[in-house]
């Protein structure tokens, strides 16, 4: 045993000696051509120092070089696929006896790294093996990707890395057979890890598409994070664009997953993607986005649970799935909101104020004379549809969709290759309920629309106000619906409505004019008078079905039940123009009927009787103006 530990103590003795005689009598270039002649043979890749080297060995092992680069793969766009200003490295000797790496200092200095993806799907970090053997020596079977990790992993756990220092970094991505690249630089990143089964620590910045992107993490194992193996990790991520903040498990191969509880805030939408290479047309809406919960992430597929979520001015709870692992992304979920505003996410321009005539001859109806309002002219924008596919559910206290407002409800939503299909399975609307279905198609050349609604028990003057700035009809009733335009306008797409529908009203009005007096009154009828208009037309019911053609409603079959007066009607209604042409007949036996004209734009409508009608009876017509006359004007006609 003594003799045992003389020999060590005289190796040991020999070991210092040499190392510390080492950098003095072998040339520097030795072993810089020895480093160089080995990567080439490991890599079949060219490394190259152009710039000092030195090397010791004691107290601990330290080598810097400058200007140093290493070649890119064969067909490669960059000439190198990394270089670098300096580096420096400072490893203890004592642990090498025993086969570990331990790293004390690890600095890099203006790194710049290019991965490349060529044509043929090979990336540049796949590196060529080394010369083949002889052909007398039996062929080695080809090492699999596990036995591959095995061996990395088997370097990794006798690693220990106290600090690793990246300064002033760029890394660039580029995939030949997309054309797909980007870029990051200003990398400035600390890590420190002492062992693979010891916590890792990383934190620093990088710059990416002109913001600045804060990174902090820790992997409490990552051993475990590279062999597949899920470990407690911490992610945060600040930047002007995105906030996001990660706690639970990871797994890193494969396929990265993440299972934990999630912070993300993102204060635009709009101005994330323009960030992310995906800029979304001009309007309104993707704003503000937060959401809290839950997350599972495994690749490009994001979903999110027990989450409470903000978005523009909506908020709710409910659970998402994203994956953006497509040509575009898609979207998938269930979501319950308090108020919805459907608008800014329609591409729909509001409705415009345009300057019209004033209608000539008599008005009434209580409508202010003067300009009325038009249909949009502005170019509708559906290019929102097309930034993403989504099924969802959604349910919403309440929900405005141009004018109409829309109470409790329950919405199933399909948007495919910009084309957004709603339908309203639980409708709450204006005192009434129902079910609806809205076909939005933005994927051809000209917008089209597609509605159809069955409606109970509404109260139509607020409906009819919202839906069209009508003011005409009062009354608690039912709807049914069915149209379809196209166009690039609002007021295009009016112009082609097409469909139908039936309307039956109870005890309603129709408002500021009292159709009964009027027609009650023959001598009022022919001296042109009006009632005066703060009166109303009561009745009892009113109902009638309807077609629409090229914009133009037409009604033929008009019921309108009076305890007074009961009466027919029949005419059209020019939606594009706004415009109303449509008469009134009572129904009374044994006298004579004095029809009423409804003519005029509808916010400015005129109420006349209809005297050509009135004079195809002249004697009955005359009998009764001369009954309604007072008493001194009696035989103002004679016998």
């Amino acid at each position: 045993m003594k003799k045992l530990l003389i020999a060590v103590a005289v190796i040991i003795v020999l070991v210092i000696v040499a190392a510390v005689a080492a950098p003095f009598v072998i040339p520097v270039g030795t072993y810089k051509a020895k480093l160089i002649a080995t990567v080439k043979q490991s890599t079949g890749r060219d490394l190259r120092i152009d710039g000092p080297v030195s090397f010791h060995l004691l107290p601990q092992i330290e080598l810097s070089a400058d200007q140093v680069s290493f070649s890119n793969a064969s067909g490669g766009v960059a000439k190198n696929m990394a270089q670098l200003k300096s580096l420096e490295v400072q490893l203890q000797l004592l642990p090498l006896l025993s086969g570990t790496v331990a790293v004390d200092s690890f600095v890099l200095v203006d790194p710049v790294i290019a991965l490349e993806v060529g044509k043929d799907g090979r990336p540049n970090w796949q590196f060529a093996h080394a010369p083949a053997a002889p052909p007398a020596a039996p062929a080695a079977a080809p090492r699999s990707p596990a036995g591959a990790g095995a061996g990395a992993m088997a370097t990794l756990a006798r690693l220990r890395l106290a600090h690793l220092k990246i300064e002033n970094g760029t890394v660039s991505y580029l995939d030949a057979r997309t054309g797909k690249r980007w870029e990051t630089g200003a990398i400035n990143m600390s890590f420190a890890m002492t062992g693979i089964d010891s916590p890792l620590s990383a934190s620093g910045s990088a710059a990416w598409n002109g913001q600045t992107v804060n990174v902090d993490l820790a992997v409490s194992r990552p051993s475990a994070f590279e062999g597949g193996r899920p470990t407690p990790l911490k992610v945060k991520i600040a930047s002007t664009p995105i906030n996001f903040t990660f706690a639970g498990t990871g797994v890193g191969a494969p396929t990265m997953k993440l299972d934990g509880t999630v912070d993300l805030g993102i204060p635009s939408l709009r101005n994330l993607a323009a960030w992310a290479g995906r800029p979304m047309p001009p309007g309104n809406g993707f704003g503000p986005l937060s959401i809290k919960g839950k997350v599972a992430i495994a690749g490009s597929k994001y979903t999110f649970s027990d989450a409470a979520i903000a978005f523009d001015a909506i908020k709710g709870n409910g659970g998402i799935v994203f994956d953006d692992g497509g040509a575009k992304p898609y979207v998938k979920g269930s979501l319950q909101v308090g108020d919805l505003d459907l608008n800014p996410y329609l591409g729909g321009a509001s409705r415009a104020t345009t300057a019209a005539p004033a209608p000539s001859g008599a008005s009434g109806g209580g409508a202010t004379a003067g300009a009325q309002s038009g249909w949009s002219t502005t170019p509708i924008d559906v290019s929102p549809l097309k930034v993403a596919d989504a099924d969802f559910f959604l349910g919403a206290n309440s929900i405005e969709y141009h004018k109409i407002k829309v109470g409790k409800s329950a919405l199933v939503l399909h948007l495919k290759d910009a084309r957004l299909t709603a339908d309203l399975t639980q409708l709450a609307l204006y005192g009434g309920s129902g079910q609806g279905k809205v076909t939005i198609d933005g994927s051809g050349a000209v917008p089209a629309i597609q509605q159809s609604f069955a409606l109970k028990g509404v109260d139509m003057q607020p409906l009819l106000h919202d839906a069209a700035d009508v003011n005409l009809l009062s009354g608690n009733g039912n709807l049914d619906m069915t149209t379809d335009g196209h166009g690039r306008s609002q007021r295009d797409i009016i112009s082609s409505l097409a469909g139908k529908g039936s309307l039956h009203l109870d005890k309603g009005k129709i408002k500021g004019v009292n159709i009964i007096g009027m027609m009650k009154n023959a001598a009022n009828a022919l001296s042109m008078g009006l009632v005066g208009s703060g009166n109303d037309t009561d009745f009892s019911t009113m109902s009638g079905t309807y077609t629409i053609t090229n914009g133009i409603l037409k009604n033929t079959d008009l019921q309108l039940v009076s305890s007074e007066l009961p009466m027919t009607g029949a005419g059209t209604v020019d939606l594009p123009q706004r415009r109303v042409d449509y008469r009134l007949t009572p129904k009374v036996a044994g006298a004579v009927a004095v029809p009423v004209l409804i003519t005029g734009p509808w916010d400015h409508l005129s109420y006349r009787p209809d005297v050509g009608a009135m004079l195809k009876q002249p004697g009955k017509t005359l009998q009764n103006l001369q009954n309604a006359l007072p008493s001194q004007f009696k035989n103002l006609f004679g016998k």
